[in-house]
Parts: C-alpha cells; sequence; structure tokens
C-alpha cells in the first residue's frame, strides 16, 4: 500500500513536470512562428535572409516534433504500470526492400528508414488539409479519384515518410506531384537550369574532399546528354522499369529511385566502407583512395548483372565512381564540417520532398498553381544549398 502510494506520488511529480514542459515546448514554438512568418516577408532580400529563414523553419518543425512527443507521453504517466512499455509510436508494416540503384545498397544491408525519418525537419502532423476551403484543393481531389480507381502505381511507399494520413493520401498527392514536375519541367530554361545546379552540386562536393572534378564534368554530361535523347526513351525506361520504377518522370527516378534510396543506404553501409570511413588513423586522402577502389570494384560486380551495358544504368553507375567517394567520405566520415555539410544538404533535399507533400506549402488547387509552387520550393531550397556548399568551399 505504501509502496503504491510512493509511487503515486512519484508520478503525479512526473505529470506535473510533463505538462510544465508542454506549457513551454508550446509558448516557444509560437514564438518561434512568428520569427518565421516574419522572415518569409523578407527572404528573397538576400541569401543571408533565405538561409536564415530556411534554418528557422527547421528549428520551427523540430519544436513541433518535440511538442507532439511530450503530448504522445502524457496520456501514458497515468498507467504506472504499462508506463515503461509505451513508445509513443505506432508500429507500422511495410513491405521488403524494392529494387534500389544505390551503390552501397545490398540485400544484407537493410535501410534504417525510421531512424532516418527522425532526423530530417518534420512537419505539422495533424491534418493540414482540413485547414483549407475546398476549393483549394480541386487538384487533390483529381488525384485522390485517380488514386481510388488504382491508376496510381508506385514502386514503394513513402506515406509515413512524407507524413500522408494514408497509403491513399499518399496516392492522390504523388498523382498531383508528377503531373505539375512534368508540367513544369517542360519549360526548357528550368530543365537547363535545373541540370546545372545538380552539375554545380555534386562538382562541389567533390571539391570538397579536395579532388578534381574534370572526369566527373565528362560522365555527368554524358548520361544527361543520354537521358535527354528521344531515341534513348525505350531503353531508359526498360532499365528503370526492371527495379520497379512504374512511373518515368523526375519524381519517380531522380527523388524517388535515385536520391532518396541513396541516403536511405547511407544509414546502413557495408562493413567496409564503414570502417574506412570511421578510421581515425588515417588521412582523408588515403580514405578517398580506399573508398575508391572499394567502390570501382562494387560497381565492376554490379556492371556485370546489368541488361544493357551501354544503359542509362550502367552511365549512372559510371557517374557513381565519380561522386560516390566524395559522398561516403563527407556522410560517414570523421570531417566535422564536411559532415555538416552534407547534413544540410540532405535535409534541404528531403524537405523538398516533403513540402510537395504538404497542402500548407504547396497549392493544390490547379496543375499551373501546384506546378509554379513546387519550382519555387525547389529553386529556393537548392539555391540555399549552392550558396552554402559554394562559400565554405575552402582553397586547394
Amino acid at each position: 500500500m505504501r509502496q503504491n502510494s510512493q509511487r503515486s506520488l512519484s508520478m503525479n511529480a512526473i505529470e506535473v513536470d510533463m505538462n510544465h514542459c508542454q506549457e513551454l515546448s508550446t509558448e516557444l514554438r509560437k514564438i518561434v512562428e512568428k520569427v518565421y512568418h516574419n522572415l518569409e516577408l523578407v527572404k528573397n532580400r538576400s541569401n543571408k535572409d533565405m538561409e536564415r529563414s530556411v534554418k528557422v523553419e527547421g528549428i520551427l518543425n523540430n519544436l513541433k516534433l518535440i511538442e507532439n512527443e511530450i503530448q504522445l507521453l502524457l496520456p501514458h504517466l497515468e498507467d504506472v504500470d504499462n508506463y515503461e512499455s509505451v513508445s509513443g509510436y505506432a508500429v507500422s508494416v511495410r513491405t521488403g526492400r524494392s529494387r534500389t540503384l544505390s551503390v552501397l545498397s545490398d540485400d544484407s544491408f537493410q535501410s534504417a528508414v525510421e531512424e532516418f525519418t527522425t532526423e530530417i525537419d518534420d512537419v505539422d502532423l495533424s491534418n493540414d488539409a482540413a485547414k483549407l476551403n475546398k476549393e483549394d484543393l480541386l487538384f487533390l481531389q483529381e488525384g485522390m479519384n485517380a488514386a481510388l480507381n488504382g491508376d496510381v502505381k508506385y514502386r514503394k511507399s513513402r506515406a509515413e515518410f512524407c507524413n500522408c494520413e494514408s497509403e491513399l493520401d499518399f496516392a492522390a498527392k504523388l498523382y498531383c506531384i508528377r503531373r505539375a514536375l512534368d508540367h513544369t519541367l517542360e519549360d526548357e530554361h528550368k530543365r537547363v537550369w535545373l541540370a546545372k545546379c545538380g552539375r554545380a552540386l555534386l562538382a562541389d562536393f567533390i571539391r570538397h574532399t579536395k579532388q578534381d572534378p574534370m572526369k566527373f564534368y565528362v560522365v555527368y554530361d554524358d548520361m544527361l546528354e543520354f537521358a535527354s535523347s528521344e531515341k534513348n526513351l525505350d531503353l531508359l525506361q526498360q532499365d528503370v522499369s526492371s527495379r520497379g520504377v512504374t512511373h518515368f518522370g523526375f519524381y519517380d527516378i531522380v527523388i524517388d529511385f535515385i536520391i532518396l534510396d541513396a541516403f536511405e543506404d547511407l544509414k546502413s553501409p557495408p562493413s567496409a566502407i564503414y570502417s574506412v570511413t570511421k578510421n581515425y588513423f588515417m588521412s582523408n586522402s588515403m580514405k578517398y583512395s580506399t573508398l575508391n577502389t572499394i567502390i570501382w570494384s562494387i560497381i565492376k560486380s554490379k556492371r556485370q548483372r546489368l541488361q544493357n551495358p551501354d544503359g542509362f544504368i550502367a552511365k549512372f553507375y559510371s557517374l557513381s565512381e565519380c561522386v560516390m567517394p566524395a559522398i561516403t567520405l563527407g556522410f560517414l566520415g570523421t570531417d566535422e564540417r564536411l559532415g555538416e555539410l552534407c547534413q544540410y544538404f540532405k535535409e534541404q533535399i528531403v524537405q523538398i520532398v516533403l513540402d510537395m507533400f504538404n497542402t500548407q506549402k504547396v497549392c493544390y488547387r490547379s496543375l499551373e498553381e501546384m506546378s509554379e509552387d513546387v519550382w519555387i520550393v525547389m529553386r529556393n531550397r537548392l539555391e540555399a544549398v549552392q550558396t552554402r556548399l559554394s562559400n565554405e568551399l575552402l582553397p586547394a
């Protein structure tokens, strides 16, 4: 009886503290929200204002996540017997891993998707669509109809990752995002800008490891020329469809298949690569040389299994030989400065995806309006990454 009383008093004190934590987190979140909204009004004045806005947005989203986690804990504090068993997270069932293009992928190395998603800028987990008028979601309704009819196929569900309410919500928004990106990239100027931006970003990664990007430029331009030629379209589609890709647009091939899969695989690299990157006794130049050899060996093995030795995937492997040693060293190595740059790059790319799936960030009223918003989201965040990577580039 006395023991139960002591436990009850202890838990009541914890409840008081937790309620106080919730109040403080809510108050802080509201203050940061005001700062963010003010920065949004002036973010286009300069690169500095843009970076400040992006950073404050990341802080705000992390505060929202903390606030939600505290709220999840509060209901369970009353039940002392079950307190230790409560995690505050729902268990999700995922299907087997899709066939990935990432050089670091291997069936024996499972990606820690759950761990990855807790590190990115989260967004408000409440029903954002409920805050909008029906007229603001006309295009989304078109996507919902397509999803209900079973017309939206995809290689891998990212409903939880993108903070969607359900698989149906994910499919409906994916339908809209695909069409918006296709519509946006019909503009040749935007296609050229995006291609040049990707070229510059990857070259800067290579320069940050004090390597010469000249070979990369040749391989990147060759792959881009291949992918841009209509005569290669059938071969490209054959290559990626063999890996489970069902739609041949920018989101499915570049964002989902190449970039997001690569981020996942970097969370659980092969042990040979991990042991090199974490070796404090090796210089960065020695690590780079060793990683170059390991990655070349991995790619050589993968090339032998290709159906089309001169197709899109073969050219992507050539590109990977040039950039993966630098990217792997940046994400997994012991250089804190380079690691921070890589983390910033990842956060911004992932936030592009989350923004596109967020009806508060892009307009789902019409194809034209959504296309414009999606382009603004991509351009602003990519420009911020470009600015930071180039400004922090140390002289060779």
